[in-house]
């Protein structure tokens, strides 16, 4: 393992680092905006290994932040701090130089495995901590991260009004569609199209179940996905107290049947292991399905198109 130089970022923290005024620069609704950077930058609290991390920037149109300049160092102090309790590393992209390694030296120095044998669990990648060090630890910890984007490369899909790429126009109908390369939660999956300014599909016909269907059919594997051949929809029931039945719905809430299409899949809503309470769409046919809300599935982002 080669030996990291510790490299200290010789600055003072702003007191904040909020949002600045004076500024039309939009993005999703959350990331932040610094002017000085001209960049838009989000801090994830939830903890994940480097390689994940990575992951997540991606889907969100950013990269894990690489820290460049002394605005991306105030940016993530300011942003660190609203959060005493988390820790005090935080997953940063390579700067192109070698850091002092945080982790202890092993008692017994073995000799180097080969190459094929290494692993994100030996390797290291580099991590900013509350005090403005950058560092190297072990890929495979679980951490907090940052993640950034310039405003100049920041995505907007000005056809179907959403902050993204990858969106598709549907068949037959005035809806765009996307299905992340990522598994989430059916909250996460709620959360990540909102900050998008989409939502979770909703089907409201036919000929938009058909127009989804061939989307799904051509869309590779989701990995880390529950089952791949689920996506998360936009609707779900609640857990009755009173022995009733469940009724489905829209996050919109209406029933399916008052969105337009309430079709499922045969032998469902199955409520297997008595906890399905979120919607999905089986991409072997385009039919509803219930499914565990938490649960990793794929996902379906919807954005309708408003303008002429």
């Amino acid at each position: 393992m080669c030996r990291f130089v510790l490299f200290v970022i010789s600055l003072v923290f702003a007191s904040t680092v909020a949002p600045l005024p004076g500024t039309n620069k939009v993005y999703r609704s959350d990331y932040v905006y610094n002017r000085k950077a001209d960049a838009f930058y989000k801090f994830h609290t939830e903890t994940l290994s480097s390689t994940e991390a990575s992951s997540v920037c991606q889907v969100e149109g950013s990269v894990l932040m690489t820290p460049s300049s002394h605005y991306d160092i105030e940016q993530l102090h300011g942003m660190v701090k609203q959060f005493p309790d988390i820790g005090d590393k935080v997953w940063v992209s390579s700067d192109g130089e070698e850091h002092e390694s945080d982790e202890e030296p092993a008692i017994i120095d073995l000799e180097p495995r080969p190459d094929r044998f290494s692993s994100q669990f030996d390797r290291t990648c580099e991590v900013v901590t509350r005090h403005g060090k950058i560092e190297a630890t072990y890929c495979s910890r679980r951490l907090p991260f940052i993640c950034k984007v310039p405003a100049r490369d920041a995505p907007y899909n000005s056809e179907c009004g959403v902050y993204s790429t990858g969106y598709i126009k549907g068949q037959n109908v005035s809806s765009c569609y996307k299905i992340p390369r990522i598994a989430y939660t059916w909250n996460q999956a709620y959360a990540e199209c909102q900050a998008q300014g989409a939502h979770l599909v909703v089907l409201n016909s036919q000929a938009e179940s058909d127009a989804v269907f061939e989307i799904m059919k051509n869309d590779a594997k989701i990995e880390g996905a529950h089952f791949w051949w689920f996506f998360f929809a936009g609707f779900r029931a609640e857990v009755p107290t009173d022995g009733s039945p469940r009724v489905f719905k829209t996050i919109f809430n209406e029933t399916l049947e008052e969105a337009g299409y309430s079709t499922w899949a045969e032998n469902e809503p199955n409520n297997a292991l008595n906890n399905e309470n979120c919607g999905s769409i089986f991409k072997n046919d385009g039919k509803l399905n219930d499914v565990s809300c938490t649960h990793l599935y794929g996902f379906i982002c919807e954005k309708e198109i408003t303008h002429k």
